[in-house]
């Protein structure tokens, strides 16, 4: 039996120095923290003893896709909605 992928990501640790999670850090991108350096003021990612050597880029992908996520769904919404009349 294999869990799906979102389900691991969401316990897998991120930032492995101060034992951060992908859940965790999803939380915070999804209220309001789309940058690194907002990610780390708020959760402290890449703050341990690698100063995110290891995790920054991995965190930097999870921002880029949840933007663009974002994105293609505004995208929708917008093409959706009824057209008004001037």
């Amino acid at each position: 039996m294999s869990a799906p992928s979102h389900l691991i990501d969401h316990f897998k640790k991120i930032c492995i120095c101060r034992s951060v999670t992908g859940g965790t850090i999803m939380k915070a991108i999804e209220g309001g923290c789309l940058s690194f350096e907002a990610l780390r003021r708020t959760i402290r990612v890449g703050t341990g003893q690698c100063r995110a050597r290891r995790c920054r880029e991995k965190i930097e992908d999870k921002i880029r896709t949840y933007k663009s996520n974002r994105a293609a769904e505004a995208e929708v919404l917008e093409a959706s909605a009824p057209q008004r009349r001037s």
